[in-house]
């Protein structure tokens, strides 16, 4: 068994020696970016909540911030119990290893143990340390707690998923192959995160703006830390370990409950395990029933029609393609609301042409920087793509049609928002509507070019793409969002407003048009040079 963890450790830290380093070398970049970005948003936070409320203590608001890190490490372990237990990919693999059912289960709980306790140190040190920074409650005697707190905090959550695995694992097969469903409710839970995520920074610019925050958001937040302290949430004694207030009780509470549930959960879902793995060895994959009909489709109807369905079957575009242009209108809205409020307190009312002339092209630049898949995406199939009686010019372009097709359905929603909530005039939301589809399409043409130049054919074990490109796209769309943003935020004190109209829709024009040029002057020949 313990050979078994060794190599599973293995070869999970062999699997990213394949990644180009260029790869690897900007998602660390962009990782720690992010990761800057959330500590200063998290050190903000503590410092208006222990300012705003005095009445509570370090430990008493340090609720808040163990109950999140819980929650999301109560995630992970659900989906890597899910991975690991009830639908391994090398199942017939590992069952012909010297191991009986129940050594293999324990073994693969251990593995999951470990990779979130991993997990939970790498999350709850910095976090918790920022957060007693921003309290003013770091003290010598804060390292050893933060130790304790990094230790203790994945306990709770492995014991919760050992019986949470199972309902939703259940719940899974019933909706294995209905991908709809499964997107619609990842993107309820993408809009509601976005929307809790919108009320903390409006609750942020509020302090800053007004110098406090007003007494109606003081009162939910009361209420909210009081509900986090009640004995019955287990994560509030993490606190205890952190700051040495009633040490031995939160340490018997949380070690109590993690052998109560882990035992429960054994029980509970040890006979399913052996079941599902019996099962999965005894029959052949998930088999698609439904006839895929393409008869009476032309040629580019029906390549229309390919590329949504595999972009609805392949679960990391599904959802963060689709998913992010449908919500896409809701976070307009919220994000709109909040840099206009703010705007509006330091600039005056003129500030929300551009913060919408802001968020929106960054959430232009989201929405097309999957372009820059559009030929990975076919992987190991590529071939198919060069014998199909189609010119490639052609199959480029009806890609590029289904990408722009689905951000022009964001972008016509979204103005909708803004002329209908009153956030632009008609004449400036037809104008950024405009001005918006030109820069989408750009976004779209500029990104099937860096594909072509970096196909990158390669496909990761789980199916999906591995994709630098995407990420190259999303910065560069940023960058452009906060260049024209900016423009159109200082320009209005400069000129006259048809003349910044005319300077942001020449400006889109030419990134479209550039873009366009290179793309029919160079796309077939770089096409033919590509080889699987």
């Amino acid at each position: 068994m313990l050979e078994y963890i060794r190599l599973q450790m293995k070869l999970a830290r062999s699997g990213g020696r394949g990644a180009r380093k260029g790869s690897t070398a900007l998602t660390w970049v962009f990782g720690i970016i992010v990761v800057c970005v959330v500590l200063a948003l998290l050190y903000v936070l503590s410092l208006v909540l222990h300012g705003e409320l005095s009445a509570f203590s370090a430990r008493e608001l340090s609720a808040l911030f163990f109950t999140v890190i819980e929650l999301g490490l109560a995630v992970m372990a659900v989906s890597q119990q899910m991975k690991r237990l009830y639908r391994p990919k090398d199942i017939q693999i590992t069952a012909r290893f010297p191991l009986s059912p129940f050594r293999l289960y324990l073994a693969n709980l251990i593995l999951v143990y470990i990779n979130l306790a991993i997990v939970g140190a790498i999350l709850t040190v910095p976090v918790m340390a920022v957060f007693c920074a921003g309290t003013g409650s770091f003290v010598w005697q804060t390292v050893f707690g933060l130790l304790l707190a990094a230790l203790a905090a994945p306990l709770m959550p492995f014991a919760v998923s050992t019986i949470v695995a199972v309902p939703v694992m259940y719940l899974l097969t019933l909706l294995e192959n209905r991908n709809v469903i499964r997107m619609a409710i990842f993107i309820v839970f993408l809009a509601g995160f976005f929307v809790l995520y919108n009320y903390v920074l409006s609750m942020l610019t509020e302090y800053f703006l007004h110098s406090g925050v007003g007494q109606e958001t003081v009162s939910v937040w009361d209420g909210l830390i009081r509900a986090l302290n009640s004995p019955f949430n287990v994560a509030a004694y993490c606190g205890n370990l952190l700051f040495f207030e009633n040490f031995w009780a939160g340490l018997g509470i949380v070690l109590g409950v993690f052998a109560v549930l882990t035992a429960a959960g054994l029980l509970l879902s040890r006979p399913v395990y052996v079941r599902v793995h019996r099962k999965a060895l005894e029959t052949g994959g998930s088999v698609f029933r439904r006839r895929s009909r393409v008869d009476g489709y032309g040629p580019a109807a029906a390549m229309l029609r390919h590329g949504f369905k595999e972009i609805l079957r392949t679960r990391a575009y599904a959802y963060f393609y689709l998913g992010i242009a449908i919500a896409t209108p809701v976070m307009v809205f919220f994000c709109n609301r909040l840099v206009t409020e703010a705007g509006q307190a330091q600039i005056g009312s003129g500030v929300n042409f551009g913060a919408s002339v802001l968020v929106l092209t960054v959430f232009m630049a989201m929405i097309s920087a999957f372009s820059a898949a559009s030929l990975s995406m076919e992987g190991k199939t590529f071939y198919i793509t060069k014998l199909v009686p189609v010119s490639y010019r052609k199959q480029l372009l009806i890609k590029s049609l289904l990408n722009l097709c689905v951000s022009a359905g964001a972008l016509l929603i979204s103005c909708t928002v803004l002329g209908v909530m009153r956030f632009l005039t008609p004449g400036q939301t037809c104008f950024l509507a405009g001005a918006e589809l030109l820069c989408a399409a750009g976004f779209v043409l500029n990104g099937v070019n860096i594909n072509l130049i970096n196909p990158n054919l390669k496909v990761k074990a789980d199916g999906e793409t591995d994709e630098i490109n995407i990420t190259l796209m999303m910065i560069l769309g940023i960058f452009i969002g906060a260049v024209l943003g900016a423009a159109a935020i200082i320009l209005p004190f400069l000129l006259e407003e048809a003349a910044v109209w005319l300077i942001l829709l020449a400006a889109a024009a030419v990134y479209f048009g550039v873009n366009a040029c290179v793309f029919a002057f160079t796309a077939k020949k770089r096409y033919n040079r590509i080889e699987i």
